[in-house]
Parts: C-alpha cells; sequence; structure tokens
C-alpha cells in the first residue's frame, strides 16, 4: 500500500472540549516519511504525533515538545487513521484541537471532500506478534498477534459504567478497512452527574449537547438521541484508534480491554515499544 497524504489542505475551527478556547488548524500535506506532525504556529514548535511525546490522559491525550501542548488529539489522530493518512502537518494555532460534533466524522467527511494523494513511497504497518498486556486497579488492555483467519486491526471492548448507563461489550473487526461506517460518527460523552466534578477539574469548558451526548438516568439527554444503539461503546474504539495512531503507524494485530481509556492505552504502547521482541514493522503486502 502506497504512503498517503491530503490532496490539498483543508482547514477547520471550533472551541477545544476542555479548555473552550477557539482553535483555527490546518490540515497540510506532508512529505512522504514525515509522519503525523503538530505545528503550535502561534508557538513556532513542532510536536509530533507520537507516543513518547505525551504528557498527560486527564479525559483526553495531550502531547509535547519543549514544553509547548496540544490538547485532545485523539479524535483527529483517529480520523486520519481510519483514512490510512500517514503523512500529514497539522496547523494549530492554540493548545487544543476543536472538538467539533464530538466524533471524528467532520474531520473524516471534510477530509474526503478534498481527496487523497498516493505517494511515491510504500506504507509501513507494525505487526503485533507477541502478547503485551497493560492493567491497573480498574482495567485492562492487550494487544496480541492475528490470528490466521483475522485481517487488520480489531477491538474487543468491556465495559462497566457502574450503573450509570448499561454495561455492553463490543467488537469490531478489521478497522484498518471498516473505519467509516463502523465508528467515525461516534461522539464523545458523559455524564449528567459527573459535570460539576469535571468543571471543579478546570475541564470541559466547552462541553454542550452540541458536542457531547451526555447521559442522565440511563438516557441521553441530546434531542436528537443516539447515532448507534452502542454509540458509547463505538465512541470508546474511536478513542482506541486514535490513541494507538501515536504508535506512528498502523497496527495489525487485536487489541483486547475492558474499562479502557486513554491513560490504559498509552501505557499499553508503551510496554509495546518496551521490546522489540514485540513486534515487527515492514511494508504492507
Amino acid at each position: 500500500m502506497k504512503s498517503l497524504t491530503l490532496n490539498e489542505s483543508i482547514s477547520f475551527n471550533g472551541v477545544g472540549l476542555h479548555t473552550g478556547l477557539r482553535t483555527n488548524i490546518t490540515l497540510k500535506p506532508s512529505s512522504p516519511n514525515s509522519g503525523i506532525f503538530f505545528n503550535r504556529t502561534d508557538k513556532s514548535t513542532i510536536i509530533p504525533a507520537k507516543w513518547d511525546n505525551v504528557i498527560s490522559t486527564k479525559f483526553s491525550t495531550n502531547i509535547a515538545s519543549n514544553g509547548v501542548e496540544v490538547k485532545t488529539v485523539e479524535h483527529l489522530l483517529s480520523a486520519l487513521a481510519g483514512l490510512h493518512i500517514n503523512n500529514c502537518e497539522i496547523l494549530i494555532d492554540n493548545i487544543e484541537v476543536p472538538i467539533l460534533d464530538g466524533s471524528s466524522s467532520v474531520f473524516v467527511e471534510n477530509i474526503l471532500k478534498k481527496g487523497l494523494k498516493e505517494q511515491n513511497s510504500e506504507q509501513k504497518i507494525l505487526e503485533i506478534i507477541k502478547p503485551v498486556k497493560f492493567s491497573c486497579d480498574y482495567g485492562y488492555a492487550e494487544l496480541t498477534p492475528n490470528s490466521l483467519k483475522d485481517e487488520g486491526l480489531n477491538i474487543n471492548l468491556e465495559s462497566s459504567f457502574e450503573g450509570k448507563y448499561e454495561d455492553q461489550d463490543i467488537k469490531i473487526m478489521n478497522l484498518n478497512g471498516n473505519y467509516i461506517e463502523s465508528i467515525s460518527k461516534a461522539r464523545t460523552f458523559g455524564f449528567f452527574q459527573e459535570i460539576e466534578y469535571l468543571k471543579s477539574q478546570n475541564l470541559i469548558k466547552g462541553g454542550s449537547l452540541d458536542n457531547a451526548i451526555v447521559i442522565k438516568d440511563k438516557k441521553p439527554l441530546n434531542k436528537d438521541g443516539l447515532r448507534y444503539d452502542n454509540e458509547l461503546m463505538r465512541h470508546k474504539v474511536l478513542d482506541v484508534v486514535g490513541d494507538l495512531y501515536l504508535s506512528g503507524y498502523p497496527i495489525i494485530g487485536n487489541y483486547k480491554g475492558f474499562k479502557t481509556g486513554h491513560y490504559i492505552t498509552i501505557n499499553l504502547l508503551k510496554k509495546l515499544f518496551n521490546s522489540k521482541d514485540n513486534y515487527k514493522i515492514h511494508k504492507i503486502n
């Protein structure tokens, strides 16, 4: 498979979910082997979208370089992963990526309108060859090699919402070829009884029913309801795809987890890269 970038530049603007700050971003075509990277134009700082640049995972994935940060990168990275874009410069003039509608679909749909450009280089993938697991006191995630019948990236999540919503699990096969229809429209979510706590933590300043599902008494407060019956779980998959793209490659393997979130996935990537015996990087056949 050839490397892909954007056909032409495309711009977005909106508020950040947690900071409430208005931000302009422009996705630009980038040269082969340049990878995905942010350019904080207000700070003249380049921040590669890599796992070892993650500085916090509290309700979002945040990366930094030389003390300059970009917050809430996961939805945009998820869109780029889902479209197989592996070279892109992201110009951003403030600290947080706009939340837009709370999913990755605005990014996906607008990128597809402009089109993708094949490049004269082969895209590489990261294949899981040994099981890797990260656990904490409330959940876990693991990456395992694909079986012979599996293709691409397969995600199997179980969750417990501790009585605030019906417990669910989800399994989506071959996300490398099944992303747009299966998860791109799934929005971020939260629970009504947690809003005051999040505000006390200086978070969700830009949150609203226009960019998040809010659950109260096990039902969405959003006037139009849910986009998928299991939208909350599909959004968790969307986040996992975005966080895993901080590996720098599409991943071939199985991701399984219980009560996963940004903290668990990023720490799983750290364990993965602890040993080169865990993975193999090669061109896609």
